[in-house]
């Protein structure tokens, strides 16, 4: 009673804020660390041949040379890559055939791009899955490259346990605080949605790493949205997932690296394109992860409220309680890290931790409203 009616109500808003927040982190996010494939009941009991599906919008020859040649390269008893270009470069489809002498696995697909009638990556998808000759199929893109040989072979695995598999893929990593940026945004994004995939409630995909089989396919007709140019991967996934069919796989070895086309311009543009797709989500949806941005904010204001005004043994509980809260944010996000092959990112994501909630708020108001393409 000595600090008044206000900091009476000061500290039980610290204190309230700092439990859920707790409880959130450790009960949402803590399971992707901890969660093991082994532990749901297996559908089949060996891995099947599985179909790459991978559209190549440009003619980059490095390529063919690079990402392509470690997706060939994958440790796996029988796969197919198939291999959609799309453009009017016919030395490039050439020396992609070329390929064929020296891995048999290899289905190239040309189609001729005009400027009349545009292509889309769901297009494309349509098109490679309707030229795979396996029942089972992984799509990827050209901007993705796998981390290790056994990357398809651990993501197959998923197979066994259902229809649908999930996996991780991250941003590439490259020099400078941008690209820090970008990295730690994808991983907050994917372990809200891995979290949300692994207790049954599947809302969201990667499109590096998404798995299915050609029956759940067709048996929505496809990728639809053909107006939207994104949304393949969740908004299709949200069309075949139910709580029994969906295979989350989470290891170093299974995940892979998407390079970013850009700087700070293109980030924005590209996640508030991104963005749009949101509209389709299922309700409440991302509730959890806004809830929690939002506590976030209310706690670091009430803990600086508590510095600014209170008495110094008030204000020195306020501060060990947000040293606490940091220590349990942080370990958790090691150990996520760890899972997902993301290093380099643990120093960083203090500042990360307290700056995330305005930079998604900039996301959100940097969205166009009502579906708008980004101009």
């Amino acid at each position: 009673m000595n600090y008044g009616t206000f900091g009476i109500a000061l500290g039980a808003t610290i204190v309230a804020l700092f439990i859920v927040q707790i409880a959130l982190c450790i009960g949402l996010y803590g399971r992707v660390a901890s969660f093991r494939l082994t532990s749901r009941r297996k559908v089949r009991d060996t891995e099947p041949p599985v179909s790459v599906i991978v559209p190549i919008f440009s003619d980059d020859t490095d390529y063919l040379d690079g990402a392509l040649m470690k997706l060939l390269g994958q440790n796996y008893k029988e796969f197919e890559v198939v291999a959609v270009y799309v453009g009017n470069n016919e030395d490039f489809f050439a020396d992609l055939k070329s390929l064929q002498r020296l891995y048999a696995h290899l289905s190239p697909v040309h189609i001729d791009y005009s400027p009349r009638y545009p292509v889309s990556t769901k297009i494309a998808l349509n098109v490679g899955i309707k030229s795979a000759k396996y029942d089972f199929v992984v799509m990827t893109t050209a901007d993705t490259t796998p981390s290790s040989e056994r990357w398809l072979s651990l993501l197959a695995k998923g197979f066994l346990y259902g229809d649908i598999v999930l996996g991780y893929c991250g941003v590439a990593p490259s020099k400078g605080w941008l690209n820090l940026i970008f990295r730690e945004y994808r991983l907050a994004d994917s372990v809200a949605w891995i979290s949300s995939a692994i207790r049954r409630k599947t809302y969201s995909a990667s499109h590096s790493a998404l798995g299915f089989t050609r029956e759940l396919y067709f048996s929505v007709r496809g990728f639809g949205h053909l107006n939207m140019s994104v949304g393949e991967d969740d908004l299709f996934v949200q069309q075949i997932a139910t709580r029994e069919n969906v295979s989350v796989v989470l290891s170093p070895l299974v995940t892979c690296t998407e390079r970013p086309w850009g700087g700070w311009s293109w980030w924005l543009h590209h996640t508030c394109e991104l963005r749009t797709t949101h509209r389709h989500y299922p309700k409440g949806a991302r509730l959890p992860m806004l809830f929690e941005l939002l506590l976030r904010v209310l706690f670091f204001a009430s803990v600086i409220v508590a510095v600014a005004t209170m008495p110094w043994e008030f204000a020195l509980a306020a501060t060990i309680l947000a040293l606490l809260r940091l220590f349990v944010v942080l370990f958790v996000f090691v150990r996520n890290a760890r899972r997902l092959n993301e290093g380099g990112l643990v120093a960083h994501h203090i500042l990360f931790d307290i700056f995330e909630p305005w930079l998604r708020l900039l996301v959100i108001l940097s969205t166009p409203r009502g579906g708008k393409k980004w101009k």
